[in-house]
């Protein structure tokens, strides 16, 4: 089979809706390539105004017209707001598909994004996630992403029942069991979100810790009280309609990781979770993305 690769450039501040676009028709998930040229372990930030490249990939299949027409739509709507340059189209031979090479990607201390086909060099203590190309396009590569891998390495895992609220490519999944994790369980409303997180679980070999379902909160496999911590890497909206769900799922000394809240949405977020008696902490921000925790007030 052939794939056709969708790519357009666009302000950082568009890139969650574009990628949320481009992920939802799109083959498995979006990447978005950021601009490099600075050090974060020397306390150097990227450029926050840079433009960002987001692609996706449609199968050459009877679903191509329809996923095109649906992304056309989407990113017309967007350019009300902010006007965009046009949609880059080329197609991918399947043996360029099949032979495509993503380099590793190191996160923190000891965690290693190992896609197939390329050379992880891993140290004695690392924590590889091997996830396939094709299913795994910007997996560790977004901030938000970033930052809930990074507190989850400071976090005690070991022997803990983890929540994976909107698994994507099942990444926070697999880190959790390979961090040692007794149990995590993984959900997301989107199909091809929960086949990528199966698919990249048993890759990993860590489907015997990993259960994923496709759905959201409330569902009877989510008992009250049951889950240690809860990995909420999603969209803002999601975390405020999610947040009196995600409490009751956490356990009184447990703790929510969550993630993917843009810096000037940070207190209407906070309000929400204290609404339903939460108390946030440890907020981090690269560029305008923040990260925090969660725990019972």
């Amino acid at each position: 089979m052939s794939w056709t690769e969708l790519s357009i450039t666009v302000p950082g501040e568009y890139a969650e809706p574009v990628s949320h676009l481009f992920s939802k028709h799109g083959e498995g998930a979006a990447v978005v390539e950021m601009p490099g040229g600075y050090n974060p372990d020397e306390g150097e930030h990227p450029n926050l105004n840079a433009a960002v490249v987001v692609k996706t990939y449609l199968p050459e299949d009877a679903t191509l017209s329809s996923r095109r027409t649906m992304i056309d739509v989407g990113l017309k709507l967007i350019a009300y707001l902010c006007p965009l340059p046009d949609l880059v189209v080329r197609s991918v031979p399947d043996d360029e598909w099949k032979n495509q090479k993503f380099e590793p990607v190191r996160i923190g201390r000891h965690i290693l994004i190992s896609p197939s086909g390329s050379e992880p060099n891993a140290r004695a203590n690392d924590i590889v996630i091997p996830l396939e190309p094709g299913l795994a396009f910007g997996t560790g590569h977004h901030p938000t992403t970033a930052m809930v891998l990074a507190a989850m390495e400071e976090a005690d895992l070991s022997g803990k029942a983890v929540l994976d609220a909107g698994c994507g490519s099942g990444i926070l999944s697999i880190a959790a069991a390979k961090m040692g994790a007794s149990r995590v369980l993984g959900f997301d409303v989107e199909k091809d979100a929960v086949r990528s997180t199966t698919q990249n679980v048993e890759r990993a070999g860590v489907s015997g810790v990993v259960d994923v379902f496709h759905g959201s909160l409330p569902d009877e496999r989510v008992s009250h009280g049951a889950f240690d911590v809860i990995l909420a890497n999603i969209s803002t909206n999601v975390l405020k309609l999610l947040s009196g769900e995600l409490m009751a799922a956490l356990s009184p000394e447990g703790q929510i990781i969550a993630s993917g809240v843009l810096e000037e949405r940070y207190e209407e977020t906070e309000q929400a979770f204290s609404d339903v008696g939460a108390s946030l902490h440890g907020k981090q921000t690269v560029e305008d993305w923040t990260s925090f925790k969660v725990r019972h007030a």
